[in-house]
Formats: C-alpha cells, structure tokens, sequence
C-alpha cells in the first residue's frame, strides 16, 4: 500500500515534486536571492572582520566520507576547513549568517570580493556551516564536485597563506 503511494505521488508531481530525488539546479544566483531576504543586519562591516587574515589560526581539507563496501569508508574531497579565532560578539549561527551573506552580496555583485575570498567562488554557490571547536570556530565551506572543492580548498589556503 506505502509502496503504491509513493508511486502515485511520483507519477502525480515528477521527481521534481520530492526533493531528495531530483538534483538542485538552482544556479549560485538563485541561492543568493533566496539568502537575500536574511541578511537585513548582517553588513558587509561584519564579514569584514571574518575577511581579515589575521583572524584565521589554520586552513585543513573537508572530507565527507561515504561507504565503498561493507567495512570501508571512502574519504571524499568537499572543501576547507577555516579554523578562526574566537571573537567577541559572534556565535556560530552568527558568523554563518555573515559568511552566507557575503557571498550572496558578492555573487549579486553588490560587493567585490577580495583576492582567494574562501568563502566565495565564481559562479558556484557553496555551502557554509560553522562549528564551534576548542576555543574558536571552524567555518566550514564545501562544494558537491570535487573539482569545486579542489578550488575552495586552494582558495583558503592562499588566503590564510598571505596573513
């Protein structure tokens, strides 16, 4: 009966009509206008400070793992990790907001964005998470494609690279 179900819904709406099951084609300005609407308090003074390369401690590859047979696990290659120092004022769910909010202001072109920026990447819209760790945070910045990933990764090592 479940089973029957999901086959009427599929065959009603298309894949399009369950997420999960279609890819996102949103373009990296799709993503944008759609962060938009968010960023009302969260300027471009803040990511300014998360801009500044003397805040970031390190820079390590992001892995996601995956399951390649019954015992393995297969590491693959999804971005950077920007381990920053703690700073006054912000919490995880804030630097991500700013961080989310540059990029969307740098890819609608209302901001340009600094040589090797990690956290933006022409025409690719990237996904952003912030953790704390220890006494300061890492922001998490990832691609789907690997070759994405290589970029953002090689983007934020040179940032942190010309502190």
């Amino acid at each position: 009966m479940r089973l029957a179900f999901v086959a009427l819904v599929v065959a009603l709406s298309g894949c399009s009509g369950i997420p999960f099951l279609s890819p996102d084609v949103r373009t990296a300005a799709d993503h944008a206008r759609d962060v938009e609407p968010k960023c009302k308090g969260f300027g471009e003074e803040a990511a300014a400070t998360l801009l500044s390369r003397s805040i970031v401690d390190s820079v390590d590859p992001a892995y996601s793992y995956v399951q390649s047979g019954p015992v393995d696990h297969e590491a693959r290659l999804r971005g950077a990790r920007v381990h920053v120092k703690p700073m006054p004022g912000f919490s995880k769910e804030s630097l991500a907001r700013n961080v989310e909010c540059h990029q969307a202001r740098v890819v609608l072109q209302q901001v340009a964005a600094p040589p090797d920026d990690p956290y933006v990447l022409a025409d690719n819209w990237l996904d952003i998470d912030v953790d704390s760790e220890g006494d300061g945070f890492v922001i998490l910045v990832r691609a789907d494609s690997i070759d994405v990933a290589r970029r953002v990764l090689d983007r934020a090592q040179r940032f942190a690279a010309s502190r």
